[in-house]
């Protein structure tokens, strides 16, 4: 199996696709470092799988060049790229029992017969399905399947491990586990990994960094909770999470910043850094506001006068939709028994501190 010694990097330079007269990747540049569980999120037709089967050779071959630790792969074959890859169907023989499945890729490559026992039943012991060795894919659930897909993967020891939504056709729970599961494997085998999936909360609970595409261009890369908390644009805010987005003007006047949106609603800024702009975007979270009845929010942060709109009960918190000026604010409140909540139509004030507000390009 790999090991942290052998952990290699990814590289993708100036990597451009298209089909037909359609550009899915616009010049993508991009280094997974070796270890690493990186993974590509975006909404369908982001371009972010057609990215992972040019890095595992599937496909046209893309303009730029792919490196595999030092070797150009941009022209080799799949076969020739020792890359493991599992597909959203896991793409399992139905005919052969699941010894014979996970076999399957060494018997191709002429791996001996002693040999392949050993490496297989280490694969299966690996993701806790030695038990079913002898059973074929229909005696096996959902998640047992998507086990057996990854030893088959693993087992033919590859440089790098591709997921192309592998968890999309399990239900919540169980994606919640495998989840957990795929993440325990890589950081044993210490093994590059490039997962592919639309689900931000699967993005942001499995991985080491991540690229957030958009119509074929990366629109951010970093940590989950680096691009929640600053993201680079408005799709990006979007995208990661709720977020409250009104455009306007940020004035500077005596070191302080100020925006104000096209309706005269003024929200005030950190002007440490903050640069005026005819057109700038202001973002905040719905959880960094307070809310409270007129004149019961105390404190130095700037306070916002609004009227109740619309109100879901969502379990742990309660989600208001306020109206400030011309502008529908979302507010999340944390649900605890007994606690007072507003009813559509009640007046109530919103605190936000100038700290949680980033500003976004226009």
């Amino acid at each position: 199996m790999a090991s942290e010694t052998t952990a290699v990097s990814v590289t993708i330079k100036d990597v451009s696709l298209s089909f037909g007269d359609t550009e899915v990747l616009k010049g993508v540049n991009l280094t997974i470092e070796p270890g690493e569980f990186f993974t590509f999120l975006g909404p369908s037709g982001s371009g972010k799988s057609t990215l992972l089967r040019a890095i595992a050779g599937f496909g046209p071959v893309p303009g730029g060049r792919i490196f595999i630790g030092s070797d150009d792969v941009t022209r080799l074959p799949p076969w020739k790229r020792n890359v493991g890859m599992v597909f959203q169907s896991y793409a399992l023989w139905p005919h052969m029992t699941v010894r014979k499945n996970v076999a399957f890729g060494l018997e191709e490559h002429g791996v001996p017969a002693k040999e392949i026992r050993g490496r297989v039943d280490a694969a299966l012991e690996l993701v806790g399905l030695s038990e079913f060795a002898e059973r074929r894919p229909s005696q096996l659930s959902g998640g047992q399947q998507q086990r057996v897909a990854l030893a088959r993967t693993v087992v033919i020891e590859p440089r790098v491990l591709l997921l192309d939504e592998p968890l999309s056709n399990l239900d919540a729970n169980l994606r919640i586990q495998m989840r957990r599961e795929i993440l325990e494997l890589q950081r044993k085998l210490m093994l590059t990994t490039i997962f592919v999936t639309h689900d931000q909360e699967e993005a942001n609970t499995i991985s080491d960094r991540m690229a957030v595409l958009n119509d074929g261009v990366i629109q951010q890369v970093g940590a989950p909770v680096d691009l929640y908390d600053d993201p680079a644009n408005r799709f990006v805010a979007h995208f990661l999470g709720t977020a409250n987005l009104i455009d306007g003007q940020v004035t500077v006047a005596d070191g302080q910043a100020v925006f104000t949106a096209g309706d005269g609603t003024k929200i005030s800024l950190d002007g440490d850094g903050i640069e005026p702009g005819d057109r700038r975007t202001v973002m905040f979270r719905p959880q960094n506001m307070a809310i409270g009845a007129p004149g019961a929010l105390t404190g130095d942060d700037p306070t916002l006068s609004g009227r109740i709109q619309h109100r879901e009960f969502l379990g742990s918190l309660i989600r208001y939709a306020v109206r400030v000026g011309e502008h529908v604010i979302l507010v999340d409140d944390t649900h605890q028994v007994g606690r007072p909540v507003f009813d559509v139509g009640d007046d109530v004030v919103l605190g936000l501190a100038v700290d949680q507000v980033r500003i976004l390009p226009g």
